[in-house]
């Protein structure tokens, strides 16, 4: 069977931790070498329970574990695979056997296997799974003790390579110090060390920024240099280079240096009323990207004075949420009430213009949805509301409705379009802890641990800020509210990417494609010929832009 064909995920040169294949690489030649002439075969996957490494085997065993996709790139994590010896043990975070029928796929019913998790001494995440499998005519008592035995010389070995790895960083921490640098970072994907200066700038989201920046630009280089802003808006430059070997898992010695502050902006004319003594703050955009600021910059623009608004974006990007924070802003902190647009009636608009003299505040969603008979009425209470000030926000997935609708939304004169997800991706850290914190009011704000960000950064959120919620509400609850880990994600969300961070341009190519396939239905002919290419290079591009997993159109 081929991996197109295949019941399992496949994925072809899956990317792997260079720091487990280090460690694992000798135990598994020696296994391999010890187990030569038996009939099993010795498998290593990694975190997300991809297989990366198969060993040994008879010539009969191995064809058998070809038919049942027991081989690298195939994916056996529980929730695709059923009970198996590499999921279920990355599951339960325990050595487990798994004989016959005990298999879920009927493919693996003539296999018996035990696997067993490699958990690092150091952070304690589970880092891969060692799996003994042979026919079930071929089980071996001493099957579990020799995987157990290997997971021990792993583990032996991670802690040894974390061990050197963390005194050269030290040792370059120090030296950069001694050189007279006062703010100098010294980062692994374990371990943080920084000087007073910096310590005093840098919060836990910042650490997770940062790490993700050296992560895309040491990938192929030994030294970047570039500008990074903290989360409370300070912007230094970094010269960033590597510590060790390319070969090795990657730590950096960061030396930030100021960057000139900008000028203040000139002061506005506010004419929105103050908020009351003693109320809550107004909520700032979430976020760092140049989007997110821009965005900012509309917003305060737009709440200096008290007049009708549209707000633009596509489903789920936090319209209602954001036109909130304006209604906030303007004085309004008792909830305002909202009116869903595709259910207005013409007497319900005369209802909601009769009201407007009392300077009633309302928000209307989905102004693109309004009803044909009550495309008139709307009209004229947009007129209206212009023209009393009044503290009327309307949302609109889209900016380009029908003729019909279109003649609504240009009643609004001012507007301000959320940019998606997808576009402003470098704000998902700032984000997470935002929704997070609404998640878990009354605790400590988990943060997402760097595997799990990564994850979270390679998917391509159709559903914008919405999406991104429940997958943190579902995650959140798995951790209990702790920390949140790749594990616990959602398995849709687990799959991490290759660790290269898309280019600006390829972004760009990557939405041009999103919004063919959309277009299409997913169908892949008619999106090439939208874009003016090749089917062979649309093909070529899903691939080397991660889109093979994505579902389009309706």
């Amino acid at each position: 069977m081929t991996p197109d064909s295949s019941p399992l995920r496949y994925i072809d040169d899956a990317p792997t931790d260079p720091k487990l294949v280090r460690a694992a690489r000798p135990v598994l030649d020696r296994l391999a070498d010890q187990l030569a002439d038996a009939p099993v075969t010795i498998l290593l996957a990694s975190q997300d329970a991809t297989i990366v490494d198969r060993r040994a085997g008879q010539r009969s065993l191995l064809g058998r574990l070809d038919r049942a996709q027991v081989a690298p790139g195939f994916i056996f994590a529980e929730e695709c695979a059923g009970t198996n010896g590499i999921g279920t043990a990355l599951e339960e975070r325990k050595a487990f056997r798994v004989r016959g029928e005990e298999h879920l796929l009927e493919a693996l019913h003539p296999l018996a296997c035990v696997g067993s998790p490699i958990v690092d001494p150091v952070s304690r995440a589970v880092t891969g799974i060692v799996d003994i499998t042979c026919q079930v005519d071929d089980v071996n008592e001493l099957m579990a003790p020799l995987v157990l035995s290997a997971v021990r010389d792993i583990e032996e070995r991670l802690f040894a390579l974390s061990a050197r790895s963390e005194q050269n960083l030290l040792r370059e921490y120090m030296r950069s110090k001694r050189r007279g640098h006062a703010a100098v970072v010294a980062m692994s994907r374990d371990t943080v060390i920084a000087t007073p200066t910096v310590s005093r700038l840098m919060d836990s989201t910042d650490q997770m920024m940062i790490w993700d920046w050296i992560s895309t630009h040491l990938a192929a280089k030994d030294e970047w240099e570039g500008p990074l802003r903290f989360a409370d808006g300070i912007d230094v430059r970094v010269h960033a280079r590597r510590v060790g070997e390319s070969t090795d898992p990657l730590s950096a010695i960061l030396e930030l240096r100021p960057l000139a502050s900008p000028a203040p902006p000139r002061p506005r004319a506010r004419l929105a009323p103050a908020a009351p003594a003693g109320a809550a703050p107004a909520t700032r955009i979430a976020g760092r990207s140049l989007a997110a600021h821009r965005l900012q910059d509309r917003v305060d623009e737009i709440t200096a004075t008290v007049a009708p608004v549209l707000i633009v974006g596509e489903s789920g990007v936090g319209k209602t949420h954001l036109a909130r924070q304006i209604q906030y802003r303007w004085g309004r902190h008792d909830p305002v009430p909202s009116v869903d647009a595709s259910m207005l009636t013409p007497s319900a608009v005369a209802e909601l213009r009769a009201r407007l003299s009392g300077s009633f505040a309302c928000i209307i969603e989905h102004l693109d949805e309004v009803p044909d008979d009550a495309v008139a009425s709307t009209r004229r209470l947009l007129d209206a509301a212009v023209e009393l000030g009044a503290p009327v926000i309307a949302t609109a997935t889209s900016s380009t409705p029908d003729d019909l609708r279109h003649q609504v939304q240009t009643h609004v004169r001012r507007s301000v379009c959320i940019p998606p997800l997808r576009q402003r991706i470098e704000d998902l850290t700032d984000l997470a802890r935002e929704l997070l914190a609404a998640e878990l009011p009354d605790r400590p704000t988990p943060q997402l641990q760097p595997a799990a960000h990564r994850a979270l950064i390679d998917h391509h959120w159709p559903g914008n800020l919405r999406e991104l919620a429940s997958v943190l509400s579902t995650a959140a609850a798995r951790s209990m509210g702790f920390d949140i880990k790749l594990e616990h994600l959602p398995a849709d969300y687990r799959t991490l990417g290759a660790g290269r961070r898309l280019t600006s341009l390829e972004r760009t190519e990557r939405e041009a494609i999103v919004r063919a396939l959309d277009e299409s239905d997913g169908n892949k002919s008619l999106a090439a010929h939208r874009l003016g290419v090749a089917r062979s290079t649309l093909y070529r591009k899903i691939r080397a832009l991660g889109l093979e997993n994505e579902t389009f159109g309706s």
